[in-house]
C-alpha cells in the first residue's frame, strides 16, 4: 500500500539521526522532518494543482531515496548506536512497561482502523477541507458557509490529506491523532529524563500519558488535540535541550516544532506563550551577546513554516490567524483577575467529573458560592461564558468531547506544588520553573478563552505536558513497588475508556450506568464489529442518516458527480462526500448561497445536478449557479432538489 511511504521515510529518518546517539532524541527529530515534509509537499504542489496521488508518491519516494543515501553513509555510527542500545539494561524496564502500553496502543489502533471518522467537527470542517482539497488538488480557499474550513491551522488536516491520496480513502484518517499518542508517549520520556528522572520516573512518565482518558478517545478520533499535545512535547523537549546545550542547532529543533505547533491549532499560541516567554528570559539573562542568532532562528522558522497559512487568511479575511467575528465568541468579553479565576475555577472542575450525581452537584454548588461570595461574578456570565452554555461539572463521561482526567490532573496539581516548595528548599530549580510554566499556560487559558463545557478536550496537551514533572516528583519519594502499583491502577482505571468509547464502542455491552452516565449513543450490543459503517459515520447525529444516506444513493443512481450543498456554519457535510464514494464514485460537494468573504475565492465545481437544503426555510424552488431546481422530498430536516428540466415533483 502506497500509504507506507512516510513511514518507510519516517524509519530511515530515525536510522541516520540515530547515528549521533540516543534513540528518543531521533525518533523525536524524525517526526519533526516528517511533519515538515508533510507541509513542504503540500504547500509546494499547491500552488500548481498537482496534489493528487501521483505527486505525492514521487514526493515521498525522493524524499525516502535521500533518506536512504544519508543513511547508507552513516551506516557504522549507526550499528554503533543500536549495538549500544540493546545492551542497555533500562530496556528490562521499558519491556515491563510496554506490555499494558502496548495493549492500550494496539487496541487503540484497532478502533482507529476498523470505526469510520465520526467526530462532529471533522464532518463539519475537518475532513471536508480535506475532502475539498483532494477535489481541487489545491489548498486553495474555496467558498463555504463553514469559514472555519478554511481560516483553522491546517497542519493534521495536511497529514490526513496525504494519507487520503496515499491509500485512496479516510481509513486512515484517525491514525494521526493515533500516531501523535504513539509520538507523545516516546516524547514525555524523554523529557523526564531531561527533568532529571530515573529510569522508574520515565517509565511511570509513559503510563501516565498512554491512560489518560481523553488521550485514549482521541487516539482513534479525527479531532486535533493530540496532535497538538505531541508537536507542544517536541518544542518542550527541544526548549530543555537548548538549555542545556545553547546553539543554531538546537534552536532551530525547537523553532521547527514551535512552528508546527502553530500550524496544528489556534491553542498552541496559548499554551507556547509561557514557554517561550520563560526561554526568551532565559537567553537574555544567559547568552548575551550571544542571543541575535538563535533569536533570529526562532523568529524565522515559525514564521517561514506558517508563511503560506497567514497569507491565505491575510488575503481573505485580511487577518493571518482568523476572521476577527468569528473568534470573538471564543474570546472572553473582558479581562481581569475576577475572570481568570473564574474560568480557571471552572476548567479544572471539569478534569474532576465523577459517577456520582449526588458528588457532582456538590462541587457545583460549591463553584457558584465561590463565584457569588469570593469573586462577585456571575456563574455563567455572558461575558466569560461560550453563549448558550451553562456551568454544570460533567459525569465521568466517555465521550471524547467532555471526558477527565481526574487522575492524572491531581497529580499534576500535588506535582507543581511540590516542585515549587522544593526549589524554596534548593531543590531543582529546572523542576520549579517547569511547573510554573504549566501554571502559566493554565492561566493564559483561562484568562484569554471563554468558559465552555468541552474544555477538558482542549486542555490535553497541557495534561500530556504535566505527566514529565509529575513522574519526576514521584519517583523522588516512591519506591519502584510504589510506582508499579500506581501504574496499575493507572491501566486498570483506564479500560473502560479504551472498550467502551461512547462513539466507537469496542465491545458489545454497555458499561454500567456507575461508570458511563448518560446515553448511549449506538444500541446496546452494538460495536465497531456488527454495526454498519454508516451507521457508526452517524453515531454522534442520528436523525442525519436516513436523509444523507437517501442522498448519496440518488446522486449514485443518476450519475450526480456535483451537488449544491445549501447550509449553515456549522453543518455536516463531509458524509455526503464519504457516502457518494462509498456507494459510487463519488461526488464533489461545494456550498452555495455564500454570504461572508470566501465568496471572492475561486471555485472550481462545475454546474450542480442536485441540492441538498440545510436551512430552516426550503422554499418549493430555487435557483443555483443558473440551475433552476424543484423541491423534491424533506426528511428530519434535509430538503434535496432535483433540476426542474428533469421533472421531479415533492414526494
Amino acid at each position: 500500500m502506497l500509504a507506507v511511504l512516510p513511514v518507510l521515510f519516517f524509519a530511515l529518518a530515525f536510522l541516520y539521526l540515530a547515528a549521533t546517539g540516543e534513540l528518543r532524541t531521533a525518533f523525536v527529530k524524525a517526526a519533526v522532518v516528517s511533519g515538515l515534509v508533510v507541509v513542504a509537499a503540500t504547500e509546494a504542489l499547491s500552488p500548481f494543482r498537482l496534489l493528487s496521488t501521483e505527486a505525492t508518491v514521487v514526493v515521498w519516494i525522493l524524499a525516502s531515496a535521500v533518506a536512504a543515501l544519508g543513511v547508507w553513509r552513516r551506516r557504522a555510527a549507526i550499528a554503533r548506536t543500536l549495538r549500544a542500545s540493546a545492551d542497555d539494561r533500562r530496556w528490562r524496564l521499558i519491556a515491563l512497561v510496554a506490555i499494558p502500553v502496548f495493549a492500550i496502543v494496539a487496541t487503540t489502533g484497532v478502533i482507529a482502523w476498523v470505526s469510520p471518522p465520526n467526530t462532529y467537527d471533522s464532518m463539519t470542517y475537518h475532513l471536508a477541507r480535506v475532502a475539498h482539497w483532494a477535489a481541487d488538488s489545491s489548498i486553495a480557499f474555496y467558498p463555504t458557509n463553514i469559514v472555519r474550513q478554511l481560516y483553522e491551522p491546517p497542519f493534521s488536516e495536511y497529514a490526513v490529506l496525504q494519507l487520503q491520496l496515499l491509500s485512496g480513502g479516510d481509513r486512515l484518517a484517525a491514525f494521526v491523532q493515533w500516531l501523535s499518542m504513539l509520538g507523545s508517549l516516546i516524547g514525555v520520556s524523554w523529557i523526564a529524563q531531561q527533568l532529571g528522572a530515573p529510569p522508574k520516573g520515565q517509565a511511570l512518565a509513559v503510563i501516565l500519558v498512554a491512560t489518560l482518558p481523553m488521550g485514549i478517545l482521541q487516539a482513534t478520533s479525527t479531532q486535533v488535540d493530540y496532535v497538538l499535545a505531541f508537536w507542544l512535547v517536541t518544542t518542550a523537549s527541544f526548549a530543555l535541550a537548548f538549555v542545556a546545550r545553547a546553539g543554531a542547532n538546537a534552536a532551530a529543533w525547537f523553532a521547527a516544532s514551535l512552528g508546527l505547533a502553530m500550524l496544528t491549532k489556534g491553542t498552541a499560541y496559548v499554551f507556547a506563550a509561557p514557554l517561550v516567554i520563560l526561554l526568551a528570559g532565559w537567553m537574555f539573562i544567559r547568552l548575551r551577546r550571544q542571543v541575535i542568532a538563535p533569536a533570529l532562528i526562532m523568529l524565522a522558522i515559525p514564521l517561514a513554516i506558517n508563511a503560506g497559512y497567514f497569507e491565505r487568511n491575510q488575503a481573505i479575511f485580511h487577518n493571518p490567524l482568523a476572521p476577527v467575528q468569528d473568534t470573538s465568541a471564543l474570546v472572553n468579553g473582558r479581562f481581569g483577575p475576577q475572570v481568570t479565576l473564574s474560568n480557571l475555577v471552572r476548567d479544572s472542575v471539569l478534569q474532576l467529573g465523577t459517577p456520582n450525581a449526588a458528588l457532582n452537584n456538590f462541587v457545583e454548588r460549591a463553584v457558584a458560592r465561590v463565584h457569588s461570595s469570593v469573586l462577585h461574578i456571575g456563574l455563567n456570565d455572558p461575558a466569560t461564558t461560550w453563549s448558550g452554555a451553562t456551568f454544570h461539572v460533567n459525569s465521568l463521561s466517555l465521550d471524547e468531547d467532555y471526558a477527565g482526567d481526574p487522575l492524572q490532573a491531581l497529580a499534576a496539581l500535588a506535582a507543581v506544588l511540590v516542585a515549587i516548595a522544593l526549589a524554596f528548599r534548593r531543590g531543582p530549580p529546572l523542576l520549579a520553573v517547569y511547573g510554573i510554566g504549566l501554571v502559566l499556560a493554565m492561566l493564559v487559558f483561562a484568562s484569554y478563552l471563554r468558559w465552555q463545557p468541552w474544555h477538558s478536550r482542549l486542555e490535553l496537551p497541557l495534561l500530556v505536558l504535566s505527566a514529565p514533572l509529575s513522574a519526576v516528583v514521584i519517583s523522588r519519594f516512591a519506591s519502584a513497588a510504589a510506582i508499579i502499583g500506581a501504574s496499575a491502577v493507572l491501566v486498570v482505571a483506564s479500560v473502560p475508556w479504551v472498550i467502551d468509547n461512547q462513539s466507537r464502542p469496542l465491545v458489545g455491552f454497555s458499561l454500567p450506568t456507575a461508570i458511563s452516565p448518560g446515553a448511549r449513543l449506538l444500541p446496546s450490543g452494538n460495536s465497531i464489529f456488527n454495526t454498519p459503517r454508516e451507521d457508526l459515520f452517524f453515531a454522534k447525529y442520528q436523525a442525519l442518516e436516513a436523509p444523507y444516506l437517501r442522498v448519496a444513493s440518488q446522486a449514485v443512481a443518476q450519475h450526480c458527480g456535483e451537488i449544491a450543498l445549501w447550509n449553515g456554519p456549522d453543518d455536516w457535510e463531509y458524509p455526503l462526500w464519504a457516502l457518494t464514494s462509498e456507494f459510487g464514485d463519488g461526488a464533489r460537494i461545494d456550498q452555495v448561497f455564500i454570504d461572508n468573504a470566501s465568496d471572492n475565492a475561486s471555485r472550481f465545481g462545475s454546474k450542480p445536478c442536485l441540492l441538498v437544503a440545510l436551512t430552516s426555510n426550503l422554499p418549493p424552488a430555487v435557483t443555483v449557479e443558473g440551475v433552476d431546481f424543484g423541491r423534491s422530498w424533506v426528511q428530519n430536516g434535509v430538503g434535496l432538489y432535483e433540476p426542474l428540466a428533469t421533472g421531479a415533483a415533492e414526494s
